[in-house]
């Protein structure tokens, strides 16, 4: 599976993506934080200048090199959830548009395209300063490409109404930078109906929101799985799987083209408190002045990052293993199908778990041309693969 990335930074959009099965079998499309929970690989959202060191710059350059070449890459992410209280609000965002700053110079000398830096935010009091205070000013190495929110927020049987949604589309309805859920899918009802997929991708909101990537793939102790796959590699649907997958059917793909096509210019707001905090608390930090990077001479001569990896032919395109739907029955057949560069994949109505031992394989909306003609959200697209991206996995 291919991606083409087209990231329009001067247009109040999302990214505008087309996705297709192509021909050299390329594989599903990827965002990737350059962090992870081992010490030193992050930064310390209560001591952030500890962090903040040549070891941490090494090992996101070396997250970069490894991934640079794959032309699957969605973007990058340079941080998930730091600021989430009042003392990390008041020492961490500038950190982050450094960081920011950081990864995107890199990606200049080290990397052969433009590849797009975010960040994922807490669905909490922080969430708004600091979409605006990555979104402002005219530095546009620090400032953020993309801004993820982690929001589980519509639960159950919610609406529009109870759910919060509308404060979000209230919030954030001047964005200059595409928005998207990084995380959704609350589960405190089980199996979860997944409602919320109508409102983000109905008339109220991709105006502004550009869908997300529900959470999440297989099932886990959480709770929040799609795909149950047992230690032998078998797999069974699970009925979160059926809802997500009848939700994504309903979908008016003709209302997100149209929007798609009707985006106007947006500028960035001046980096001004009183355009960032708009009655939050000042603790938050508003400074512009960045910390310098820790580890220029990795700047110029790399991460030294030999670990790299590369894309590999698909040969086998049938999955040993048993796949089950949700009410048991084994289905026969699951294939990777591959398209065309000029076809994409959209939902297209199959309801996997009612196809008694019929064949498997992504569904697909195979039109000539659709790969040039649809252009729908980054996140309809990935949310979509994490359905029929797991015909690839097994």
């Amino acid at each position: 599976m291919h991606v083409h990335l087209q990231f329009r930074r001067d247009l109040r959009v999302c990214p505008i993506l087309t996705i297709s099965h192509s021909s050299t079998n390329d594989p599903p499309s990827r965002a990737l934080d350059v962090n992870s929970p081992l010490a030193g690989d992050s930064i310390n959202r209560h001591d952030p200048g500890s962090s903040y060191n040549e070891g941490y710059i090494k090992r996101i350059y070396s997250v970069v090199d490894a991934f640079k070449g794959y032309p699957n890459l969605l973007g990058f992410f340079a941080g998930n959830e730091v600021v989430n209280d009042v003392l990390s609000a008041s020492a961490v965002p500038p950190y982050i548009r450094a960081v920011q700053r950081d990864l995107k110079n890199y990606i200049a000398k080290h990397a052969s395209r433009t590849i797009p830096v975010g960040y994922s935010a807490a669905d909490d009091p922080t969430r708004r300063p600091m979409w605006a205070y990555l979104s402002c000013g005219d530095d546009a190495d620090s400032r953020s490409d993309f801004y993820g929110l982690n929001s589980y927020q519509w639960c159950g049987d919610s609406t529009w109404e109870s759910s919060g949604y509308q404060g979000l589309v209230d919030t954030f309805k001047n964005t200059s930078i595409p928005l998207f859920f990084s995380e959704f899918g609350c589960n405190k009802i089980s199996p979860r109906p997944f409602g919320e997929i109508a409102a983000l991708y109905g008339e109220r909101m991709i105006s502004s929101w550009s869908g997300g990537l529900v959470y999440e793939y297989s099932q886990e102790k959480s709770n929040y799985g799609l795909v149950q796959i047992d230690s032998n590699g078998d797999a069974r649907l699970l009925k979160d799987f059926d809802n997500l997958q009848s939700q994504y059917n309903n979908i008016n793909l003709n209302l997100i083209k149209n929007k798609s096509s009707s985006t106007t210019s947006a500028s960035h707001p001046k980096c001004e408190d009183t355009f960032i905090l708009q009655g939050h608390s000042d603790t938050f930090n508003t400074s512009t002045t960045l910390p310098p990077n820790p580890a220029t001479d990795l700047l110029g001569g790399g991460s030294g990052n030999t670990n790299v990896g590369k894309l590999v032919s698909v040969t086998q395109t049938k999955t040993p293993h048993k796949v089950f739907t949700s009410t048991g029955v084994q289905i026969d057949g699951v294939e990777i199908k591959m398209l065309k560069d000029d076809e994409s994949n959209t939902p297209s109505g199959e309801n996997t778990s009612s196809a008694s031992g019929g064949s498997g394989g992504s569904s697909g909306n195979k039109k000539k041309g659709a790969a040039e003609g649809l252009r729908v959200s980054a996140v309809l697209v990935v949310g979509i693969t994490v359905v029929v991206g797991f015909w690839g996995l097994v």
